[in-house]
């Protein structure tokens, strides 16, 4: 209702459905048609004369021979190479289709690039092994489905970005539709390239590929003649998670369409995102990191968060059944049995306070409303005497709320936080409940008359108020499941996500509850951090396990609101499985934003390595980044004025290893020198305000590095020159660090608002004290603007609350409240209310319309 409309026009073209009827004209074609064809994902071999080739191919859920159907041919990053034959369907396309599984139009191939040796971004190169093999696994699958040869469809996203590049422009004619994600290439395919209808994406806050890559090769097709597009979303290197939507399907499809630039691509990249890995792939823990995050929940925090709790839980929660009461009475000096039948009741949840008060106790209180407590049937019997009476309605809490108090222990068990109840306290006042009387009343026996029964009835049933206390508390610990199922802390894991400072190879993360602790300020949390395997198909032979990297429950600090704290120092041991993998490393010229390329140039290494010069200018250089000793974190430079910290990244032992080949013809390469070094710098977090409701996390690389190394020839190479130019190797290395720290951030990750049912809590500090980088949360601003120019008057409540103000805006000046749950605005404007809810958190304006007597509130833009 609030949000401003925006006044631009688009064209919609209509989708022109062309069905093709195929006619068949030959037994082999009717013999395929028969035989059953599985569909969903399907796992499949490519044979040659090499070897076997694991691919996976999507058939669409209703997939006939009778049809012709569009292919994808998907190409993966750098991550997921290998042979397992499972890695290529876990990142990128595979998790877009797997949840349009049942409505998906496209065959998909998912071929997997084998060669780990290779550049990471050059995997997919038109030339090379694995880019010629995923032509030939297509070409397999368009032998046996049924397959639009006029709609096959190259994507790939980062090394597969460059490789939808490289064979749209060593295939021009082939594809119907090309869209590299996060990738680049080489300027000079552009000629090539100007035909293919190319719909390019690149995410602006990419580290791993910098957005220059696309740019550059966007800029070259378009100054070649031709038509390229290209998506600059506000995201990072996965930018597969908001480009893979229905425009581009359908743009895929039909590339002469004019894609709906207001699409939820451009206008909604925050939107929750699908998880990176299947969850149904197997998770084999390598290892444990005990202490690793922690989390503090203040009072102040769990105040905020009952406020929310009525429109978080069901809205069945307080409707139930309740099994038959039997009971016995004595009335006129006879005995007289009685069963009360098909009772049920229903309620309403008003309110909810919860509060740790004491060492190991949480209270909870829920203040319920309107219940109404119906039993369906009562039956008296006695000696010769009876009645059965129809419905009698009780009424609970019908003028105010009746406050339902229980005390609860948080535990930890099966790596879950459970609520173990402690004691129940309910009580209804007197003058807050009521009793009906039955509705029809029939009796058997000399002296039983409706009255008196009904009368019986009625008086019973308030007198047994304690009864009915006690059904009430017995629902409580229904309620505590409920409850306890909201218990979870995603969150933490985008902090843990934030202080990953390795561009590729992000290992597979789990958080779990280990220690939990309450005392009469909030409840403090540690969570131990479980680490796959980086080769799920090898099992380790034993589980390691670390503890004291982070804080122990006792530890954590005890504030008032919500705070997750994390150790940077888990990157060690998370590194050091890297390094014993022997996957800690990357090809220079695949490091972002070319500063290291200097160290791949021959001419260049010449000056280092003046032995270089006898090969020539056909001398080819193979340069490596290698990480050979773990990553460790230490406390940083001096704190600022504004209390921030810093920590350290070290790298303890790295080498920048070369290799030769004397000519492009050369097969082997031949081992030429290493520079062993070590690295430190300084990183300073901060949190900070793209927008008016995102916040993110960001590292800032600070003050100067420190790198120090030593060069020297390969053992078995034998030089003629064996002078080696160390200043020189220093110069070149500090400058290709310098260069990529100065590009940007070490870190920058969007740390999303806590959603508490209708409102929410936003990050508003960040700041490192050892052992833990600490991220604080807070109730947000939501905030008013005046952009007319008379001064505005009008009220605000929240749902627990009466009317405030009436508040008077003068203009150009605005109104802050904190605020965790939306607000009910209201003003009057020409004799009537106008009312709104303005939601949490959120910036909302007053502007001026028409003639500028209308006065209108909309949401303001969030740029």
């Amino acid at each position: 209702m609030l949000s401003k409309p925006t006044h631009r026009t688009f064209a919609f073209p209509s989708l022109l459905m062309l069905l093709l009827i195929l006619l068949l004209n030959s037994s082999a074609v009717l013999q395929a048609q028969t035989k059953p064809v599985k569909t969903g994902f399907v796992n499949a071999t490519y044979q040659d004369q090499a070897s076997e080739h694991r691919y996976v191919v999507f058939i669409p859920k209703a997939y006939s021979p009778e049809k012709k159907y569009p292919v994808i041919l998907f190409l993966h990053g750098a991550g997921e190479r290998g042979n397992d034959g499972l890695k290529q369907t876990q990142v990128g396309l595979g998790p877009i289709v797997k949840q349009q599984a049942d409505d998906f139009p496209f065959v998909v191939v998912f071929p997997q690039a084998e060669n780990m040796k290779e550049r990471l971004l050059g995997g997919w190169l038109a030339e090379t092994s694995d880019g010629k093999r995923a032509l030939k696994i297509l070409d397999a699958v368009m032998q046996d489905y049924s397959i639009d040869a006029r709609q096959q469809i190259l994507t790939g996203w980062s090394m597969g970005g460059y490789g939808a590049f490289s064979m749209a422009a060593a295939f021009p004619k082939r594809w119907s539709a090309v869209v590299p994600m996060s990738g680049g290439g080489k300027t000079e395919w552009a000629s090539k390239l100007k035909e293919v209808p190319i719909w390019a994406f690149h995410g602006a806050d990419d580290r791993v590929v910098l957005p220059v890559e696309s740019e550059r090769m966007i800029k070259a097709i378009k100054e070649a003649g031709g038509t390229p597009r290209f998506t600059e979303p506000k995201v990072g290197h996965d930018v597969w998670k908001v480009a893979y939507t229905k425009p581009l399907f359908d743009w895929m499809q039909n590339p002469s369409l004019v894609p709906d630039s207001n699409a939820p691509l451009l206008v909604k990249p925050d939107r929750k995102q699908p998880a990176d890995v299947d969850p149904k792939s197997p998770f084999t823990p390598a290892l444990i990191i005990d202490d690793a995050v922690s989390v503090r929940l203040g009072n102040q925090f769990l105040k905020s968060l009952a406020d929310a709790v009525p429109s978080m839980v069901p809205k069945d929660m307080l409707v139930g059944r309740i099994n038959d009461i039997y009971d016995s009475t004595v009335a006129q000096g006879r005995s007289f049995s009685v069963q009360f039948s098909g009772i049920s009741y229903q309620g309403e949840l008003a309110r909810a306070a919860i509060e740790a008060y004491a060492a190991g106790t949480l209270n909870i209180q829920l203040g319920i409303q309107k219940v109404n407590l119906s039993i369906n049937t009562t039956y008296v019997s006695g000696n010769r005497h009876s009645a059965v009476a129809g419905p009698i309605s009780v009424s609970i809490g019908y003028q105010r709320p009746v406050w339902l108090s229980f005390d609860v222990r948080p535990y930890i068990q099966n790596n879950q936080i459970r609520l173990r109840l402690l004691r129940t306290r309910f009580n209804i006042p007197q003058d807050n409940w009521n009793v009906s009387g039955p509705y029809g009343v029939s009796t058997r026996g000399i002296g039983m008359t409706s009255d008196r029964v009904s009368s019986g009835l009625v008086s019973g049933i308030y007198g047994s108020k304690g009864r009915i206390e006690q059904e009430v508390k017995a629902i409580v610990p229904g309620l505590v499941d409920e409850l306890e199922k909201q218990l979870n802390f995603d969150e933490a894991s985008d902090i843990v996500d934030a202080i990953w400072p390795l561009p590729v190879y992000h290992p597979r993360m789990r958080l779990s509850p280990s220690e939990v602790s309450t005392d009469k300020k909030g409840i403090s949390l540690s969570f131990g951090l479980t680490i796959a395997a980086l080769d799920s198909t090898k099992p380790q032979a034993k589980v390691k396990r670390l503890t004291s990297l982070g804080r122990p429950v006792s530890d954590i600090p005890k504030v008032s609101d919500l705070q997750i704290g994390v150790a940077p120092s888990m990157l060690k041991p998370l590194t050091d499985m890297l390094v014993e993998a022997d996957i800690a490393r990357i090809p220079v010229l695949d490091i972002p934003g070319h500063s290291f390329d200097p160290l791949a140039d021959p001419k260049t290494l010449q000056q280092v390595f003046p032995d270089l010069k006898r090969y020539g200018d056909n001398v080819q250089i193979w340069s490596e980044l290698i990480l050979t000793k773990p990553i460790q974190v230490e406390d940083g430079g001096k704190a600022k004025k504004d209390g921030r910290n810093q920590f350290r990244f070290v790298v303890p032992q790295a080498a920048i290893s070369l290799a030769i080949k004397k000519s492009a013809s050369d097969k082997e390469w031949i081992p030429f020198a290493e520079y062993s070094l070590a690295v430190s710098q300084d990183v300073e977090p901060d949190i900070q305000e793209p927008t008016y409701s995102k916040r993110t996390l960001r590292l800032d690389w600070e003050g100067d590095s420190q790198i120090g190394g030593n060069a020297r020839f390969a053992p078995k190479y034998q030089p003629q020159d064996a002078k080696i130019n160390q200043k020189k190797m220093q110069e070149l290395v500090q400058a290709a660090w310098d260069g990529w720290t100065k590009q940007g951030p070490a870190s920058t990750t969007v740390i999303p608002d806590i959603e508490l049912g209708f409102g929410r809590y936003r990050v508003n500090q960040v700041n490192w004290a050892a052992p833990q980088l600490l991220a604080t949360f807070s109730v947000p601003e939501l905030k008013i603007t005046n952009l007319t120019k008379k001064e505005i008057e009008y009220e605000l409540k929240s749902p627990y609350s009466d009317w405030g103000g009436p508040y008077k805006l003068k203009p150009g000046e605005s109104h802050a409240f904190d605020t965790a749950t939306p607000l009910t605005y209201r003003r009057s404007v020409n004799n009537r209310r106008e009312v709104y809810t303005l939601s949490a958190g959120s910036h909302y304006e007053f502007q001026s319309e028409g003639d500028a007597q209308k006065v209108v509130l909309y949401e303001a833009a969030d740029n």
